[in-house]
């Protein structure tokens, strides 16, 4: 029975997440964010809740802009796509290891590159949504209040399929775009170790292979903790040892 009750209450949670990404797609939403200069010396921007919130239940205060890199087959494959992000790739943007705007799912499995916030196919910003500037949201270690969801953007669409159907109407200016894209230029994706064979990601121009159908993930900042109107939201990188280049000079963990 308890291990029953746990399992409902598991998806009541999550069915709360997926209704709340959905509605911060909304255009007319009213953003728990907004974005200015961060309380942390040399950090530049920071986000900060616009209210009052007592996280009785779980918030998502915004989401998480870039281009998504999925993880490899489960099948013997060694990844390639985890050394050139796809900002380095479009050579406007850092390497790997000096990219701070890396944000690896850990349940999903790939990472968003928050450095490339500009889409792929028609050059509009990724950010356009005042909701998706999770990647400007900062470090600490000790006092974060925020946590990263990833999620797959097929489940949230699907969830709330019946409310698409019935309030979009086929309209395009009642919500925004997806703030992520799935990779798309060209490059080596992962070696495939049983057909001695790279494969590549499609470019812009070619349609989505089926084994990408329905992969692209997303990322929610979630809050942990109650926040005032005002307070800077945080969030612990969690980085490993050895620290990327980015953050060798400041970054400090919770241990």
């Amino acid at each position: 029975m308890l291990r029953r009750r746990h399992g409902t209450m598991l998806i009541v949670w999550k069915r709360r997440i997926y209704e709340q990404i959905w509605n911060l797609l909304k255009r007319r939403h009213e953003p728990f964010v907004q974005v200015g200069k961060s309380t942390i010396q040399g950090a530049g921007s920071g986000v900060f809740s616009r209210q009052h919130i007592h996280n009785d239940v779980p918030t998502v205060m915004c989401l998480y802009p870039g281009i998504y890199t999925p993880r490899i087959p489960s099948y013997g494959a060694h990844y390639l796509a985890n050394q050139v992000p796809p900002s380095f790739r479009r050579g406007k943007g850092p390497s790997m290891h000096h990219n701070a705007y890396i944000m690896n799912l850990q349940s999903c499995g790939g990472y968003i590159d928050g450095w490339s916030i500009k889409s792929q196919h028609d050059g509009e910003k990724l950010d356009t949504n005042h909701s998706a500037c999770g990647h400007l949201v900062n470090h600490d270690a000790q006092n974060h209040n925020t946590a990263v969801y990833s999620f797959s953007w097929s489940e949230v669409l699907e969830h709330n399929e019946t409310e698409h159907i019935a309030k979009r109407g086929g309209d395009e200016d009642h919500y925004f775009s997806l703030p992520n894209e799935m990779r798309s230029d060209g490059s080596p994706w992962y070696y495939d170790e049983v057909e001695g064979e790279i494969t590549c990601f499609p470019t812009r121009d070619e349609s989505t292979p089926p084994h990408l159908t329905n992969q692209l993930c997303g990322a929610a900042l979630v809050l942990t903790s109650p926040v005032s109107k005002g307070d800077e939201l945080l969030l612990d990188y969690c980085l490993q040892e050895p620290l990327p280049k980015w953050a060798e000079d400041w970054y400090t963990s919770s241990s």
